[in-house]
């Protein structure tokens, strides 16, 4: 497994948390690295992963939500919530990670601790959100 994926476990772990409980970030991710101990490579990735996804919130809720089709996004399950926070974290604000590698690495961590359709879900609300980024970026037509 390789340390982005460690680190981006550990970030789920953080956000679901914070989302069921309400602890404190610092307190929260401070427990799950005395816990998991990963190396500097996935603390210091986990650490912008979460600090991205919590900084920048309200911006990736409404990016989510004009992808949810017949879902309100505070009726997610806690966990698809966090992974998809996560990933759109990436997708909106790491210019170093490949759209494609952020949305596989939801699916797979979304196969591995949610249900059946989780995986399924997962992909079709980020590939809305990636769609949504590659008409942003697409050149407009040129005024003559």
């Amino acid at each position: 497994m390789t340390q982005r994926r460690l680190a981006r476990e550990a970030a789920l772990e953080v956000l679901y948390r914070l989302d069921l409980v309400g602890d404190e970030p610092e307190d929260t991710v401070d427990d799950i690295l005395q816990r998991r101990n990963p190396s500097d490579e996935a603390e210091s990735y986990l650490r912008r992963l979460v600090e991205s996804a919590l900084g920048h919130q309200d911006e990736i809720d409404r990016t989510l939500v004009r992808h949810l089709r017949r879902w309100r996004l505070a009726r997610l399950r806690y966990l698809d919530r966090a992974i998809l926070r996560l990933a759109c974290a990436e997708l909106l604000f790491f210019d170093d990670v490949p759209p494609k590698v952020s949305i596989n690495e939801a699916v797979d961590v979304a196969r591995k601790f949610g249900d059946d359709e989780s995986g399924k879900f997962v992909n079709g609300v980020l590939d809305g959100v990636f769609r949504e980024l590659q008409e942003e970026k697409a050149p407009g037509p040129e005024a003559d």
